[in-house]
């Protein structure tokens, strides 16, 4: 018998059975990188689904965080808000950088950030420890620029300076995708101009409304009013920071003329109310029929009103004397204006300018 008849009975020869063998072995490293590549190429693809997906949970923490601040709080720095953040931050106690702090009440918010693959440990409410993976099984890293820190006033759609944050994949740190809050910043950017001028619009609305009903309607009579060349010198908008915002002017002080009824009840005697703030301002915005949706700017940051301002913004710290004949006061000349607009430190970093028609 010769080598090359030797087989098992009715089997392969050694060589067929080499051959066999190597051809599987290259088989099988095919199937092996083809695996590989699959699995790669689908974490690739999952990583990115996850970088849309992480994207758009941030726009939804943006929009609810400003709306919960609008229907809720005079600004983020309200008692009831300050706890929140118009976007996400670095969890400073996590030195991996795989940590977000999110800062939430709403349902939609943690929805969203779940269905980007984001695991959310609740701290005390309403903070939100956040992990997200990437396709690949890791966590992504995170690197935020201009935080808005919670409790504080959002000044970046001011500034134009936009919060980003630079995500990356642990499973492929080439694999980096960069959010930012510019274009959500310009959006809000014209609701504040639309909301400051709107408030605006109503204390020029009101004042001349006043105005008109005194000098056209109220002349002196037995029961009050004013001389024509009186009502027109009086700043008829300090009369919606007391509590009768349209009560004519009545009571007798000379002849036939004067408002002896408007005690301190009706127009108020306290300068410090020339200036709103968390307490004044739902009143003041309901005598003028603005509404309390106006307590804060567009971006959710708390809204301050300078009823009777000079044209620099300065408000004016005495009370005007209540109206009366022959009515003077030495603080301010008409035609007067008023200033409305976000205050931090006293400065103005946003405001629009009312001037109220004689």
């Amino acid at each position: 018998m010769t080598s090359a008849d030797f087989r098992g009975s009715g089997g392969l020869t050694l060589l067929e059975i080499i051959v066999t063998i190597a051809i599987t072995s290259v088989v099988m490293g095919t199937i092996v990188t083809f695996m590989d590549r699959v699995i790669h190429f689908k974490g690739t693809a999952d990583t990115i689904q996850r970088f849309e997906k992480i994207e758009d949970a941030f726009e939804v923490l943006y929009r609810e965080n400003i709306r919960d601040v609008e229907e809720n709080c005079h600004g983020w720095t309200d008692d009831g808000c300050k706890a929140l953040a118009v976007l996400p931050s670095r969890d400073t106690s996590d030195t991996s950088g795989t940590k977000l702090l999110i800062t939430t009440r709403s349902d939609a918010v943690v929805s969203a950030f779940r269905e980007a693959k984001c695991t959310l440990v609740p701290d005390a409410l309403p903070v939100h420890h956040a992990t997200c993976t990437d396709g690949y099984g890791f966590d992504f890293t995170f690197a935020t620029v201009n935080e808005h820190p919670a409790g504080s006033v959002y000044l970046n759609g001011y500034n134009r300076t936009p919060y980003s944050v630079t995500i990356t994949a642990g499973g492929n740190t080439s694999m980096t995708d960069t959010w930012s809050s510019g274009h959500l910043d310009s959006e809000y950017m014209v609701r504040s101009q639309e909301k400051l001028l709107t408030v605006a619009r109503a204390m020029k609305s009101y004042h001349l409304s006043r105005l008109t009903i005194e000098a056209v309607s109220n002349p002196c009579s037995g029961q009050g009013g004013l001389a024509s060349n009186d009502d027109i010198l009086i700043p008829w908008i300090w009369q919606a920071t007391g509590g009768y915002a349209g009560e004519k002017c009545f009571g007798t002080i000379t002849g036939r003329c004067g408002c002896s009824g408007f005690d301190g009840t009706f127009w108020s005697t306290d300068g410090t109310r020339n200036i709103t703030n968390a307490n004044t301002i739902p009143g003041f915005l309901a005598s003028i029929t603005a509404g309390s949706a106006y307590r804060t700017d567009g971006f959710g940051n708390p809204v301050t009103i300078g009823l009777i301002t000079r044209a620099d913004g300065t408000p004016i710290s005495s009370a005007p004397p209540a109206p009366c004949p022959k009515w003077t006061w030495s603080a301010a000349l008409p035609p007067y204006g008023g200033t409305v607009g976000v205050m931090v430190g006293g400065r103005w970093v946003y405001s629009q300018r009312v001037i109220y028609p004689q």
